[in-house]
């Protein structure tokens, strides 16, 4: 399916998850163009008390620009998970490695 030409009735879903989609679309041709198409069918499908969830690799400062456009008209809260591995290298001890 393409998210640019989502063929659904307006106001069709209650939760939306983008995974990955946003980071996708910015690495093509005319990126912030698919991204603007993208999030404007987001908003159209999705009901009025729905949520949209876009769970991404980029950073906050980096993708909130896009989800702010002036034609868009989402409630913006910004969730943050560090990422932080680490290998045992010892009784006690860890070595990050990320």
């Amino acid at each position: 399916m393409d998210v640019t030409d989502i063929r659904y009735d307006d106001n069709y879903f209650d939760v939306i998850i983008d995974k990955g989609t946003m980071d996708a679309l910015l690495c093509g041709n005319k990126s912030f163009l698919s991204v603007a198409i993208m999030l404007k069918e987001v908003q159209r499908l999705i009901k009025t008390d729905g949520v949209f969830i876009s769970i991404s690799a980029g950073k906050p400062d980096n993708r909130i620009f896009h989800i702010e456009r002036d034609f868009l008209s989402f409630e913006i809260n910004i969730y943050t998970i560090k990422k932080e591995y680490y290998l045992s290298g010892g009784v006690g001890k860890h070595e990050k490695v990320c």
